[in-house]
């Protein structure tokens, strides 16, 4: 008899909180002290879909609670130095506003630059925002107006005698506003700001790599809290558990789940959200569910994974599917000719390429051991796309010659 389906037991949109967020209790420590210390600096970095954010925000929720001030800005989508400003603006704006009186008043007195206020409808709360024609000036100029918002933060910290916690998300972006000349104006800014707790978190590692080692802007200004994966055996256990107490039986669905997705935690969550979809109403997660709930997720993605196929040059699409068929010996010689690959310096170049545009990783980098080196997908499911859709394409079929996963 089936049965009724329920709510589904994992969450993969948004930021995940409550009973849909498991572990990661060391991290949201590290974390919610360096909010919490004035003049604390910690940098948060690891790729992306791992819950980094949603992590984050856990500290900065527990902060506030404990009766603290602390917000996220989210630099991502910004333009500019001076969108960033706005950014920053705007979240301690909407945190401060709520705590403070007169905060919107007290930061707008303390710009050097023309601001205006804003109503923001989704808040119902005014909201300060720099003139928009500031955003048509040199580099340098902008800057200042970025450096200037976080000194008027500082001091408004000082005069009311209060610790701000701030986390700057996707920090590394103001690499664009001026190379590494804008990564050390915002060092020389914060270092000096003694009523702020700083975390700058990224998920661009290769850039904050070069910024945290020697020589580099934050070199020895901060902590540094390396984001990876959360241990497979823990977090097999959880999914499983998640399965049972939502009433359904389970044949080590967790440990098939996160070993056919790989190390990302939404990648992880999102094959078991899918696997509950197709079992709620048997009573039983089964190894067959997840296969079909794998290939299910990767139909559903088929227009955006063909798009993003389609925007990759002729020879990123052969690097793609020589990596799909095998992760190692990409430059052998037998490799070259079959994926027509040319030479291995235009390999090389191309594999860098298609990193730094986030569809592959580097694996065991600096490890010793051979078999733990090379490259592979950043997705599972982009992956099992290029097997699925394009290795036809050189006469190779993919169920005599692909292992699953």
């Amino acid at each position: 008899m089936k049965r009724k389906k329920a709510v589904n037991p994992f969450r993969i949109h948004g930021v995940v909180g409550g009973e849909f967020f498991t572990n990661r209790t060391d991290e949201i420590g590290q974390i919610f002290r360096a909010l919490t210390e004035p003049g604390n600096k910690l940098v948060v970095y690891g790729p992306r879909r791992m819950g980094k954010t949603s992590t984050i925000l856990q500290a900065v929720d527990r902060v506030n609670k404990k009766d603290g001030i602390a917000f996220l800005a989210d630099l991502s989508t910004a333009s500019n130095a001076v969108d960033m400003g706005n950014r920053i603006m705007a979240a301690a704006s909407r945190r401060i506003g709520k705590k403070r009186k007169n905060f919107v008043t007290d930061i707008v007195s303390r710009m050097k630059v023309s601001v205006s206020l804003k109503h923001d409808p989704s808040t119902g709360s005014i909201t300060p925002s720099i003139d928009f024609n500031l955003r048509n000036g040199d580099e340098n100029s902008q800057r200042e107006t970025l450096i200037n918002v976080l000194d008027a933060l500082n001091d408004i910290a000082k005069a009311r005698g209060l610790n701000l916690g701030i986390v700057l998300d996707e920090f590394q972006e103001i690499h664009k506003f001026g190379g590494e000349t804008a990564e050390w104006d915002l060092r020389s800014t914060i270092q000096h700001h003694t009523h702020i707790g700083y975390v700058l978190a990224g998920s661009r590692e290769h850039m904050i790599h070069r910024m945290i080692i020697s020589k580099g802007a934050f070199y020895k200004l901060v902590d540094k809290l390396p984001f990876g994966p959360m241990d497979v055996t823990l977090l097999a256990e959880w999914i499983d558990n998640r399965f049972n107490e939502a009433g359904l039986k389970t044949e080590e669905s967790g440990t098939i789940i996160v070993g056919m997705t790989g190390p990302r935690t939404r990648d992880i969550i999102q094959l078991a959200r899918k696997g509950y979809d197709l079992s709620a109403a048997y009573g039983k997660v089964t190894p067959e569910a997840i296969r079909l709930a794998f290939d299910e997720i990767v139909s559903d993605e088929h227009d955006l994974l063909y798009t993003g196929w389609h925007s990759l040059t002729a020879h990123q699409q052969n690097v793609l599917r020589a990596l799909a068929v095998n992760q190692k010996g990409l430059t052998t010689q037998e490799t070259l000719t079959r994926f027509s690959l040319g030479q291995s310096g235009t390999v090389t170049n191309t594999v860098n390429t298609l990193i730094r545009q986030g569809h592959l990783v580097r694996l065991g980098a600096g490890s010793r051991n051979p078999a733990r080196t090379g490259y592979a997908f950043d997705s599972p499911f982009f992956r099992a796309w290029v097997v699925r859709n394009a290795l036809t394409d050189i006469g190779i079929y993919p169920h005599s010659t692909i292992a699953d996963g």
